[in-house]
């Protein structure tokens, strides 16, 4: 079988079903109203804009969720960093709301789940309350300043100009608002905390913390009636417990319920149990927190358990942005973005950097997939913590908030206080270990079950007699194995990777010929999708795999990124706006890079994917590398029928006879005081090392073959990461003549390892090192074969690791036709994969995801367009400008085609197709049934057209 792009987003999508309005993971208050329609919008500074009896009738009119920089326009001239869109600057927002007279008395707030940047919220002209971090969820008190049987008017002035940002951020409201009233005796705002302290097969213990709120003028006797609903909707315990609340006090309530056979959440199974509280007396309805069962576990030697059992995370970092909507969150969109990772084998995502929209927690919970819930990138601008900011003051309330909302779901599995924070792990102030002390505890305040971690990337901050990150429960650490390190230092704790990889590639797009090294980008400034590029401080991805193939200690990775997203365009920050990291790209269109993760994190579902497209006009008589990305060990590769061979996953380390291996050796200096003598560089022992006793240079190794034999592969493993050493191989016949092999320069290899492919004679061999990037010089192994080793046909050395994973037939003479793939797994047919040759463009072809949406303003379907030749294959190299015509109750909520460089609007009704492809979103009306019609023409085609239901 074959799983292709289109079968796979059918898979992906198959039941997504209606969009609620009340988060899965929250509390829910008495009565909640959402406000997402009726607001009106002006972009820039409007003088009184918080004034009752202003007139906003010219204002625009907008319907939450609504980023107002994503339509644009974009600027060429800047760089790309944050995405060349116009983000900074400020911005207001108006609606009214109508409060019951018979409901005078009652407490009113206004709930946000973020907004950027710096929020002033007034009611009544009157500011009720504002927030200084644009990602944290925060709560308005509206009582004091509304009016009972009245228009309220309510206005939010949003301003990004002091916001930091390293990638697009987005602007406005660009997530949901509601209001509630309550009564003044109430469930505090994120006030229920769901804990299982014991958990076993025949049965559990829940536990239910409820923190009543008195607002009015007496005490008043509370019963809280608190039932536990099964993943069925049937009641299993329920229980009520009865206390006296003083008024302007909050009073905690603290039940345990046992759960016979409770169903637990996992990855594979994600059960979720419902708490329902209800205040007897209280008007409205019960509150809602959603939780699950489960049990979890990090460990030092063996990684991460859930349920008693090693689960590998294979997790996705992912920003919150949504490439063409902007930061504009919808709950479809999210939920989409995770069944595409699910899908290719995610079980994991890290919220980098900051604290997600609810909705993706919520959506986790349902899909099964565990969370590294992260707080801030860096702890200053960045998450808008400015100069004059107090730390303790700061750090308080936005951890109180982040922890307090999102503790009751079961994906939550580790607290993380923030992202590579360069000025605490170099311990610029001195006070970094008190300061990592202080945010650790305000995190156990409100939630002593989960550990804590920050995404570390300073090593020296665990070098010496550093106790900077003494108070964290993990270690997590971004890039080159440097959790490895960290292990040393802390070898009691647990570790996590992540971030891994940082890979790049341009979905469609093949550079040849192949670059000389993952750091050779292409001149077009697109990246190849060949995979064999990264940035400079990170590797492709079979490097990391066959890390956590070797570190079995370390939870998992988390691979940056899941998705493409505007801005951060590494390596290409002036030419580009959105970022090459993604797997996927910023539309969500699987690249290739996708089923390399697939073949390798899904072992047991059938993936057989062929690139490249096989449109090369220009190399008739030339010849195209061609690889298949399989879980399949073997595949034969068939042009027209006719076989181009089988192909084998190789195993990395191929068994060959080591000439140098326990061979006379010699240094310019030993370290002997630490038994790291020459000898330990070449005795089969990776555990031993020679050292040399000092970090000056040049220092030497040499090592005599006892006779001249041809040398034709060297391979050193070295004490510390490859890139920090400068050094040359010689060779000589009689120990005095030496003439250089090879030589590597610092900064240019990933990992501890090191091999090359030389040809040569040699009795003797010398390492000599001319330059050291940090300590001295130092390796575990030097070995010397006579066969070649590294990276294979037409590859350097650096990427031998990838014929583990990849299958490649390097020199496929290029003719016109079929390419064909059969994979086998154990000497089974496995599946087939085929690509062709496309035809003359025909047709504009559109394909919805899904065949019906709700008609609730919040729904969005994706449409993928492609040109096609008469046949339907699709034409990868024509890119025809898309003219789209929309009927029927939805409208265009943005269109993309997942170019880097594209500087198109994402809002217009029309877009050119990068290599072949588009993507066209449309969102809901709300009330509004009926079929939706899309029209797609473009010159010199025929149209494309395709209906969806809204019901």
């Amino acid at each position: 079988m074959r799983l292709s792009c289109r079968a796979l987003w059918l898979i992906v999508f198959a039941g997504i079903g209606v969009v609620s309005v009340v988060g899965v993971g929250a509390a829910r208050a008495e009565r909640v109203q959402p406000l997402l329609g009726g607001w009106r919008f002006h972009a820039g500074a409007v003088e009184n804009g918080q004034a009752i009896g202003l007139d906003d009738s010219g204002w625009q009119r907008v319907r939450l969720p609504h980023d107002w920089a994503i339509a644009g326009p974009f600027d060429a001239k800047v760089d790309g960093r944050t995405g060349k869109l116009p983000w900074r600057g400020e911005g207001w927002y108006r609606t009214s709301v109508t409060l019951k007279k018979a409901d005078a008395g009652k407490r009113v707030y206004l709930d946000f789940d973020g907004v950027m940047a710096f929020p002033k919220v007034y009611v009544n002209g009157q500011l009720a309350g504002e927030w200084d971090y644009g990602y944290m969820s925060f709560r308005v008190d509206a009582t004091p300043h509304v009016r009972w049987g009245d228009r309220n008017v309510v206005a939010v002035h949003a301003d990004t100009r002091r916001h930091g940002s390293r990638w697009y951020p987005g602007a406005g409201l660009y997530r949901k608002v509601r209001l509630v009233v309550c009564d003044p005796v109430h469930v505090a705002h994120w006030g229920t905390c769901v804990t299982t302290p014991e958990v076993a097969s025949a049965s559990a213990v829940v536990r239910v913390q409820n923190e009543v709120v008195n607002e009015a003028d007496e005490a008043r006797p509370v019963t809280v009636r608190t039932s536990i609903l099964d993943p069925q909707g049937w009641v299993v315990a329920e229980a009520a417990v009865e206390q006296t609340v003083a008024a302007g006090t909050t009073q905690p309530f603290d039940q345990r319920f046992p759960i016979p056979n409770p169903q637990v959440w996992d990855v594979c199974s994600p059960r979720v149990y419902t708490a329902r509280v209800h205040l007897e007396g209280e008007s409205g309805d019960p509150h809602e927190t959603t939780f699950g069962i489960r049990t979890f576990a990090f460990t030092p030697d063996d990684g991460f358990h859930l349920n008693g059992r090693r689960v590998q995370m294979k997790g996705v970092d992912l920003h919150h942005g949504h490439g063409p909507l902007g930061a504009a969150l919808f709950r479809s969109a999210t939920e989409r973005q995770l069944r595409i990772m699910k899908e290719m084998g995610a079980n994991a995502v890290r919220t980098s950097h900051n604290p997600p929209a609810p909705d993706l927690l919520d959506a986790c919970d349902r899909l099964g997939l565990v969370v590294f819930n992260e707080a801030f990138d860096k702890w200053g601008p960045t998450a808008d913590r400015l100069d004059a900011t107090p730390f303790e003051p700061f750090m308080e309330r936005q951890i109180r908030n982040f922890v307090r909302r999102d503790r009751n779901h079961p994906s939550v599995v580790v607290w993380s206080i923030g992202n590579e924070i360069g000025d605490i792990l170099a311990n610029r102030g001195g006070d970094a270990p008190q300061k990592v002390a202080y945010a650790v505890r305000q995190v156990k305040r409100h939630d002593a079950t989960r550990p804590v971690t920050m995404g570390c990337h300073v090593t020296g901050a665990v070098t010496g007699r550093k106790h900077i990150l003494d108070a964290l429960d993990i270690q997590s650490w971004n890039y080159n194995r440097k959790y490895a390190l960290a292990r040393q230092r802390y070898p009691d704790q647990p570790s996590i990777y992540s971030e891994s990889a940082s890979a790049f590639s341009t979905r469609g797009y093949y550079d040849l010929p192949h670059p000389k090294a993952k750091t050779d980008y292409s001149a077009s400034h697109q990246c190849t999708s060949y995979d064999l590029t990264a940035a400079k401080w990170a590797d492709i991805p079979d490097v990391d795999f066959h890390r956590m193939e070797q570190d079995r200690y370390v939870a998992g990775e988390f691979v940056w990124t899941g998705f493409d997203y505007l801005g951060e365009p590494t390596p290409f920050t002036q030419e580009a706006r959105s970022s090459y990291f993604g797997i996927v790209d910023l539309c969500g269109m699987p690249k290739d890079r996708y089923f390399l993760y697939r073949s390798h994190w899904r072992p047991h579902a059938v993936t057989v994917h062929i690139l490249p497209h096989w449109n090369w006009p220009d190399r008739v008589g030339k010849t195209v590398p061609v690889y298949v990305y399989t879980n399949g060990d073997s595949a034969e590769l068939f042009l027209n029928g006719q076989t181009l061979g089988r192909k084998t996953k190789q195993s990395i380390q191929v068994e060959r006879d080591d000439l140098a291996q326990g061979k006379p050796a010699a240094a310019s200096t030993e370290e002997t005081d630490r038994n790291n003598l020459a000898a330990g560089g070449n005795d089969g022992d990776r555990r031993t090392r020679w050292c040399a006793s000092g970090g000056s240079v040049p220092q030497t190794w040499q090592v005599d073959l006892g006779g001249v034999q041809p040398v034709r592969g060297l391979a050193i493993l070295f004490e510390k990461q490859a890139s920090g050493y400068e050094f040359v191989v010689e060779a000589s016949g009689n120990g005095k003549a030496w003439r250089p092999l090879v030589a590597h320069d610092a900064g240019t290899t990933a990992g501890r390892g090191w091999t090359a492919r030389v040809d040569g004679q040699a009795r003797h061999l010398r390492v000599r090192f001319t330059g050291l990037a940090e300590g001295w010089a130092s390796f575990h192994e030097f070995e010397v074969f006579s066969e070649p080793v590294g990276g294979g046909q037409n590859l350097p050395a650096y990427y031998q690791v990838i014929d583990r994973y990849r299958l490649r037939w390097e020199d496929v003479p290029y003719q016109p036709g079929e390419l064909k793939a059969v994979a086998y797994k154990g000497g089974e047919h496995l599946g087939e994969a085929t690509v062709r040759t496309a035809g003359d463009p025909a047709a504009i072809r559109l394909t919805p995801e899904r065949p019906e949406a709700t008609a609730d303003g919040q729904d969005l379907v994706y449409v993928l367009v492609e040109v096609v030749d008469a046949k339907g294959t699709l034409c990868p190299r024509d890119n025809p400008m898309v003219r789209f015509t929309v009927n029927g109750p939805a409208t265009i909520a943005g269109i993309g085609n997942g170019n880097p460089l594209g500087l198109d609007p994402f809002g217009d009704a029309q877009h050119p197709l990068f290599f072949g492809k588009a993507m066209l979103i449309l969102r809901t009306e709300p009330g509004k049934k009926g079929t939706v019609t899309i029209t797609a023409e473009a010159d010199g085609v025929a149209a494309g057209r395709a209906t969806v239901r809204c019901r």
